[in-house]
């Protein structure tokens, strides 16, 4: 069966648990396609290839020995390269920081790590998640990013490299930050879904701070349903930062109905 790179991972997460996708395959299309592609769009910094075979052999002996860890398990993904990996670089997207190694992962790669989630790349970022010319050559350590619909369009940012990645099919999802939009702005310009979650819903140990009181980790992905199973994955409370709110977070794609409520804000706009 020819290895499906445009699915939900909703579906994804079925075919892998009944056996008929096996993980190691997987993680070696979408390597593939990382590895070929990533290069076009300017999306992708460092393919982990050795770590994330690794994971995927783990997970495929897991599953085939009964031990199935949920809708992640044997499932590839990318991450903004401003998550630690331990024993990967981390370059917040700058020249100076090309082959910095930070001894550590972040609280969110561990938790995808956890779930039997696949590390398959460290994608793009306009440079510091922030910076002045998005579109400039030196915005962002791979080039100016290119969107997969039009390459002369921008991708939105600074998750550029997340929102290009999901959009091309290099990996069914990826995780992005947000401070003012750099989640929701390329979902929204390369055409895939985006979850800025509430603040100190995710935890960002680990992940470069731009706006401590404002910084938030979030997926994006194909669908919004599997934003919500991403979401699950990485959500909840982390002693490594203190504004984490105490308490997990359950997805439930069919949440009760309840008469909706909007709140009027008198006076803000006259």
């Amino acid at each position: 069966m020819k290895t499906p790179i445009h699915i939900p991972i909703s579906q994804l997460s079925k075919q892998i648990k009944s056996g008929k996708l096996s993980p190691v395959e997987l993680a070696e299309t979408f390597l593939d396609h990382l590895e070929k592609k990533g290069p076009r769009l300017n999306s992708v910094v460092t393919v982990t290839r050795s770590l994330a075979l690794k994971q995927a052999r783990k997970a495929e002996k897991e599953i085939d020995e009964g031990n199935y860890r949920g809708p992640l398990h044997g499932v590839p993904w990318g991450g903004k390269d401003l998550l630690a990996t331990k024993g990967i670089p981390t370059t917040w997207g700058a020249e100076p920081f090309r082959n910095r190694v930070i001894d550590t992962d972040a609280t969110a790669v561990t938790k995808l790590r956890e779930a039997g989630a696949v590390l398959c790349a460290k994608l793009a970022m306009i440079e510091f998640a922030g910076g002045m010319g998005y579109r400039q050559p030196n915005a962002s350590l791979t080039g100016p990013p290119r969107n997969p619909w039009n390459p002369d369009m921008w991708t939105g940012g600074s998750s550029s490299g997340s929102g290009a990645a999901v959009a091309a099919g290099l990996v069914p999802f990826a995780i992005g930050s947000e401070t003012w939009g750099s989640i929701l702005s390329p979902a929204n310009n390369c055409g895939v879904s985006g979850l800025r979650p509430t603040y100190g819903r995710v935890s960002r140990h680990g992940a470069m701070a731009l706006c401590w009181t404002l910084d938030k980790l979030g997926p994006l992905a194909q669908t919004a349903d599997d934003c919500g199973i991403i979401l699950e994955a990485i959500a909840g409370p982390d002693p490594l930062d203190p504004t984490t709110i105490q308490k997990t977070w359950r997805y439930n794609p069919r949440p009760p109905r309840r008469r909706p409520r909007i709140a009027v804000l008198r006076g803000v706009a006259d």
